[in-house]
């Protein structure tokens, strides 16, 4: 059996309870987080400062920082309908590669279905724009050595664009590089058949693997699907880290803490 080294996304938690979910995080004997920045501060002002102060924080209780996310919070970034922003957003992104650097993590996940709405847009014309971000992202990932993960997000979370893991699996094999890659997410499974079959023959693109249940709730009791993917996932040698994902309005300390315990249970 592989042990597995578990992370839980910071959006579970308000940033005034963070020095409790960080007792609860060692309590538990697990990693570290998947890291928003918005969750520390109100802005994206002086966030590399910011972020350093956090950071130093974080190494001192031993957490470590599997990926960054939430990286167009209170952004209103489109990359169909704002085409001429294209600079713009990729100097955001490249802010959040030094996030990264600060935080000492490799990875970003890129969600958001506000940034890829593509509106009236055809499928092969919002193709050939997404595809030519990335292709205009792609020298500074290579440099820093840094994984763009792309997440699939089911239509029924108002996803317009990537909604299927078909669809993600296409676009990256198209980019062909390693930097950029896939954020898989079993919220996918809520909504669609689990393709065991499909998920292993595309798992070389999968850099980030994130377990959700409906609506991002606590895993209070966790789906059948998510308990049928974690036994999978128990006997899998090439994934070894995955994150939990949580969002929340509130802090619920309780509710976080038997979560952490419950994904744990099943996965090691």
């Amino acid at each position: 059996m592989n042990k597995k080294s578990i992370f839980i996304s910071n959006l579970a938690w308000k940033k005034e309870h963070q020095t409790k979910v960080i007792k609860i995080i060692k309590k538990n004997k697990i990693n570290g987080i998947d890291f928003a920045p918005l969750q520390i501060t109100n802005n994206w002002k002086n966030i590399e400062r910011k972020v350093k102060i956090h950071s130093s924080y974080l190494k001192k209780n031993k957490i470590k920082v599997n990926a960054i996310q939430g990286i167009f919070f209170k952004k209103k970034f489109n990359i169909f309908k704002n085409t001429e922003k294209l600079e713009e957003i990729i100097k955001h992104i490249n802010i959040i590669i030094k996030l990264c650097k600060i935080l000492n993590c490799n990875k970003i996940i890129i969600g958001s279905s506000e940034f890829r709405n593509k509106y009236n847009l055809k499928k092969k014309v919002a193709d050939k724009i997404f595809c030519n971000f990335l292709e205009k992202l792609l020298p500074f990932l290579k440099k820093e050595k840094i994984f763009f993960c792309l997440e699939a997000i089911p239509e029924q979370y108002n996803e317009k664009y990537l909604f299927s893991f078909n669809h993600t699996v296409n676009i990256v094999k198209r980019l062909n590089s390693k930097w950029i890659a896939i954020n898989f997410d079993t919220s996918l499974f809520h909504y669609e058949k689990l393709n065991i079959n499909q998920f292993n023959k595309n798992i070389k693109l999968v850099k980030n693997l994130q377990i959700t249940e409906k609506k991002f709730h606590f895993f209070l009791n966790p789906s059948k699907k998510n308990i049928k993917f974690c036994n999978i996932l128990k006997k899998n040698n090439k994934i070894k880290k995955i994150s939990l994902e949580i969002i929340s309005k509130k802090t619920n300390l309780r509710k976080l803490d038997l979560s952490i315990k419950n994904i744990k249970n099943l996965l090691n």
